[in-house]
This record gives structure tokens, sequence and C-alpha cells, in this order.
């Protein structure tokens, strides 16, 4: 791994570590990537390493405190990354249209990342050694794309004629301590009833390697020309679906104590039905997946907004905007949660997804045009409040917006974006008592 950047005055720089250097060794342990490094220094008991840096073709040894590169002033080049060879029939980033952030484009298809971000993968670029070193260092737990343990019902869904068959692979993760994660896009006609029920029986017969099954609606935008036809989940699959998983859930809580099969939140609601209990969530392992997430609001919204109950808030209107699909749920959540809150004006504002189309209803996948738009229809109120998981980490939107962008966008400026609503509401309470008191 080459070194980028040596920060001056750095332990690394006091020791004679160049930029250009190429780190091959730690401790013995020869480094290819970051996964290397950080297995190297987590397998050490003594408070300094040997490294071994490449420099114009001879070997530098340094002894280090060991601790990762970066806390030494060093940064090394990222990992390459490994990208999709399958062509998906509901792969979303083939469904988006032009001119939004680069990074969504990328289709990567790497184990790594699985293992550090919980990035799904489908096992089908792997090499007998990357399962070896999968193994010897304990890369766990995994998240796996199945979809289908039937073979062609796979095939047909991944694109790809070539991908070997899922089960013996998940086996040999399983089989070697593994834990594994996996989801199913259910695609209607193709993997759903008898194939679907077949695919939960496969994977629930894995054991106890396998950690739990998140099955999830197909997600379809309004940019499929080319593309081969899918079908939505209806109300009357979402409910067919839901009996199958509700059958197996039961199965593996009596067999293991814990529902391991969950449904994405957007199943009950697309069927007409309340989400099931928080408790029956476990420890929420598919929430990134948005199985539990709505309950996972709730509990947060009813407990936060406990502590404010009884404030009169002086005749304050907020806003919420959120997704078309959840709207109902949320709006029910807030005005229980904050019914105590004397002369507090809640209102849930349905954004309509104009950029993927009115069939994406989730608000992870709204655009700061159509929230802004939202916003200017929405008539006056003292906050605006947008769900804080249409924005990345660097707080874009989908098509590129910053908060001020949306702000300019929808011409006002108490506009605010948040994963905590009711901090967010209790700033406008404490606003409003603090210019009470100025002005008494």
């Amino acid at each position: 791994m080459k070194v980028l950047r040596i920060d001056s005055g750095s332990e690394a720089a006091r020791a004679g570590i160049r930029t250009g250097d190429d780190l091959i060794e730690i401790d013995g342990h020869a480094i290819g990537d970051g996964i290397d490094v950080a297995h190297a220094i987590g397998w050490t008991d003594d408070d300094e390493i040997r490294v071994v840096f490449a420099r114009d073709g001879k070997r530098m040894e340094f002894t280090l405190p060991s601790v990762h590169p970066e806390e030494l002033g060093i940064a090394l080049e990222p990992d390459a990354l490994r990208t999709c060879g399958n062509h998906c029939a509901f792969c979303f980033i083939d469904q988006l249209p032009r001119g939004l952030r680069s990074s969504l484009y990328i289709k990567d298809e790497d184990y790594r990342l699985s293992f550090t971000c919980g990035n799904y993968v489908t096992l089908t670029n792997m090499s007998a050694g990357d399962y070896e070193r999968i193994l010897a260092q304990r890369l766990s737990p995994l998240y796996v794309s199945v979809h289908a343990t039937d073979d062609d019902a796979r095939r047909r869904l991944l694109g790809n004629t070539e991908a070997p068959p899922i089960l013996p692979a998940l086996s040999k993760l399983t089989d070697g301590g593994i834990a594994v994660h996996t989801q199913i896009v259910v695609c209607p006609g193709i993997n759903d009833g008898d194939v679907l029920d077949a695919t939960l029986r496969d994977l629930t017969a894995l054991g106890d390697g396998l950690a739990s099954i998140a099955v999830v609606p197909v997600g379809l935008t309004s940019h499929r020309d080319d593309l081969s036809e899918l079908e939505p989940v209806s109300a009357g699959v979402a409910r067919d679906t839901l009996a199958i998983l509700n059958r197996w859930q039961a199965r593996m809580l009596s067999e293991r104590h814990e529902p391991i099969v969950y449904a994405a939140d957007e199943f009950y609601l697309l069927a007409g039905l309340d989400p099931p209990p928080l408790e029956e969530y476990g420890d929420f392992p598919q929430l990134e997946n948005g199985v539990g997430l709505l309950r996972w609001f709730e509990r947060d919204i009813v407990d936060g907004a406990a502590n404010i109950q009884g404030i009169d808030a002086g005749r304050r209107a907020v806003t919420i905007l959120t997704g078309t699909l959840a709207a109902p749920f949320i709006e029910t959540t807030v005005r229980r949660a904050f019914g105590g809150v004397a002369g507090l004006d809640l209102s849930v504002v349905p954004v309509v997804n104009r950029l993927l189309g009115e069939s994406v209803t989730v608000a992870g996948l709204l655009a700061g045009r159509d929230i802004a738009e939202a916003v200017r229809g929405a008539g006056a109120s003292d906050l605006f409040l947008l769900p804080g998981e249409a924005f990345n980490a660097e707080w874009l939107t989908l098509d590129g917006l910053a908060l001020p962008d949306i702000r300019d966008l929808a011409g006002v400026d108490h506009i605010d974006a948040t994963g905590d609503l009711v901090a967010a509401i209790e700033r406008l309470l404490q606003d409003e008592a603090h210019g009470q008191t100025e002005g008494s």
C-alpha cells in the first residue's frame, strides 16, 4: 500500500518514512489492503510493531507504536474497489437518471466492504483465495444478497448465467464460523411465492451461522426504458409474502428463540397492516434495510417527547416532510407523542418523488428539488423538518443539493434536516421561551 502523505512533525516523519514508500509487511504479516493492516495490528499484544516498507527496490524496516498508521501520521492509498459484473434486473443504479451525485453510479461488489461497511454482495466474483482469507482473518459478519437459492431463478435475477450456486458458498462461510446476514429482493413472478418459501427453507437450514434474513420489495423507478419488465409489489403480493414470512418467523422463534426472518416495513405499509411491535425486531439486525425503522422511529419520538410534555409552545407550527408511503404512520406517531404540548401545531407533508417516479415512496430516496417544491406548497410554518435519511454523510441529497440550496429553492430560511426530530422541536420551543423572556 503506497504512502500518499506523511504529516509534518508526526511520528512517521520523525522515523524517516516518506511519501511514495510502499507498506508491505507488519510484524511478519503481508499487507495488501486496509483489512490486512487492521488484522496485523489487531493480532499483536505488544506496544510496538515491526513495519516494513519498500523504497526504490529496498526493504526499509521501522519499529513503531502498535496503532493504526493514521495515528502515526501516515495516509495510505485507498483500497482498489471491486466492482459488480452482474446485470440485475432490479439494479437500482441502472434505474437512476443522469446528473446525480457521481458516487451513486458506482457498482461495488467487494466482500471487504461487506465486512467493514455492511454492503451487500452476491459472492459471484469470489476466488478460493478470497474464502480462505475470510476464514483465516475471521471477517465476520458478512452481508449477502441471495434473492433465491434456486439457481435458475437467481441467475435470472442477477442477469448472470455464470453465477455460481449460492448455497455451497454460504455453507463454506457458515461452516467456517462466519456469521451471514442475507437479503431477498422480492420480484413478483420470479422469486416470490413457492420460490421464496424454498429460499427461506434453504437459508434457515444453514443453522446458527445464518444471522438474519431481510425480505424487501423490489424498487422500480420511472427510468427503466431499456431494462427488462418487472412487476411492482402489489398489496396482494405484500399480504401473501407476509403470510409466508410469518410462518417462517414463528418457526425460527420456536427453534432459535429469535425471529431471524424479517420483512421490510414497506411490506406492511403496502399490505395496509401495522408493522409488528418493537420487541419483535430483536436487536434490529437489518435496520439499514428498512426493517423495523418505523418502530425504531416511534420509540425515539415517544420517549423523547415525554420530556417536553406540558410545555406551552405559544402557537408554533412545525411541518415534517417525508416519503409518501410512511407519511400516515409518521403523522399518527408525532401527533400522539406531542399531544401534551399546548400550542404546537404539527403537520406531516408527504413528498412526491418526481425525480425517480411516484412509485418510489421512501424518504431516503427523495431529491432536494422535490423537497423544495413540497416546502413551497406546504403553507406557512415556523419550522420545516426534512428527513435526515434523504442526505448522505456530506449532507447532500441524491441530486447533489445541500441544505442551503434547498432553502434557496424553497424561498424559506427556517428549514432543518436532522435525525433527531425531538431535539429540533425542543430547540424551537426553547427559542420561543427565550423570546418570551426577553419580551417580558
